[in-house]
């Protein structure tokens, strides 16, 4: 914000120096020029008082008449001088006044209004955003702030929402989301976020609010994944197993993200399996050895299934970070869409990897856990401990 303040005072002065300067030496011009035709007056009456006393000389004109022309000459010198004399203050003391006047008012006006209708909180949220030690509370207040100051914001009442979630204040989060829903006019995403917010309210039940809200925003958006997965859980809930799955599996086709498909997997293995199909999944808990904690967090984990025997393609994958282990995963048919290549129904036995490729490159790997010959039809948890790469 000092940054800013510096280049704000410094455009400031800018627009002073064009506004200011031109008034001010205007009047210093109108001075010079002032003096100026004051000497050229003065020197056309000497050059007029010659000529007369000229003709005088050689009889042109009486004595009589050359008083009345000089009395009238220098009549006129004197009026001219006065008047430009007068004219010149005036032009002066107004140009020089409303200089000061300006540069008075600009920077007086300017900062006000800038308070009111500039971007000075929009700019305390970037900066505070990209803070990492800041804290919770000062995240709150400067987004509240923010929403305060533009309540047509759907940015502001979003991102404010979410800080409420994040701090357990599920209350100010469903105003927040009430406020989203109506400055966004029921956007689909408005709607799903408050559906999701209201069922974790009411103890992950889903009730007549919810289920209204749900439905408007997948009437708008068919894609929209969080009312996908509430339709999923509010026919589940109402034992319309068939329903839930092909909710879930809509939405496992439309999320990219890893963690919410492993819910979605989860949630449609049940189903299947309550509607008495066999499911094909792989359950695998991954962990580091001991040595290896000292690892990145960021570093990426890939743990993937193929084929036994020759080192085919993957036929299901899941990426995590080192960060996240120890952690429970689970490979199936769902998994298997993200990579195109079959599925796991179909594979009569397989290898189970875990790789962590500090260079990049997935084929080569640096850190690794491997389990062979794993029949798709065991039911036990496979047990994969990341140790160097032999």
């Amino acid at each position: 914000m000092t940054q800013f303040w510096i280049i704000a005072a410094i455009l400031t002065l800018s627009g002073l120096s064009l506004v200011v300067l031109p008034l001010w030496f205007r009047s210093r011009r109108t001075t010079d020029q002032d003096v100026s035709d004051k000497a050229s007056n003065i020197a056309y009456f000497k050059e007029q008082e010659a000529e007369l006393k000229k003709q005088l000389e050689q009889g042109l004109i009486t004595v009589e008449d050359a008083e009345l022309i000089r009395t009238e000459l220098e009549k006129k010198l004197l009026e001219d001088v006065v008047d430009k004399e007068d004219k010149h203050s005036y032009t002066s003391n107004s140009n020089r006044g409303l200089a000061l006047f300006l540069a008075v008012l600009i920077p007086a006006m300017a900062v006000p209004v800038y308070l009111h209708l500039g971007a000075q909180t929009e700019l305390s949220v970037a900066e505070i955003m990209m803070n990492p030690d800041v804290s919770q509370e000062e995240m709150i207040s400067t987004l509240e702030a923010w929403s305060d100051k533009r309540p047509d914001s759907a940015q502001a009442w979003y991102m404010l929402a979410g800080r409420y979630m994040a701090k357990g204040e599920v209350d100010k989060a469903i105003d927040a989301y009430k406020k989203l829903y109506t400055v966004t006019e029921g956007s689909p995403q408005a709607a799903a976020q408050l559906a999701q917010v209201l069922f974790l309210a009411n103890s992950n039940q889903i009730n007549g609010e919810v289920r209204g809200l749900y439905q408007d925003a997948l009437s708008k958006d068919e894609s929209n994944t969080t009312a996908l997965g509430l339709k999923g859980i509010d026919a589940f809930e109402q034992e319309d197993y068939k329903q839930a799955v092909q909710a879930w599996t809509q939405a496992i086709s439309f999320e990219n993200d890893m963690v919410a498909r492993q819910s979605l997997s989860a949630g449609i293995a049940k189903a299947r399996k309550l509607m008495g199909e066999t499911v094909a999944e792989l359950r695998i808990n991954v962990e580091l050895a001991p040595e290896l904690n000292n690892l990145p967090a960021d570093a990426r984990v890939i743990v993937f299934a193929r084929e036994s025997g020759a080192r085919k393609p993957p036929i299901a994958a899941i990426p995590l970070q080192v960060g996240d282990l120890p952690k429970e995963v689970i490979l199936d048919d769902n998994a298997a869409m993200m990579m195109g290549s079959g599925s796991l129904s179909d594979a009569e036995s397989l290898d189970v990897v875990a790789r962590i490729t500090l260079s990049g490159d997935a084929t080569k790997a640096d850190y690794q856990a491997e389990v062979r010959d794993v029949k798709i039809k065991d039911n036990g948890v496979i047990q994969l401990r990341i140790s160097p790469a032999s």
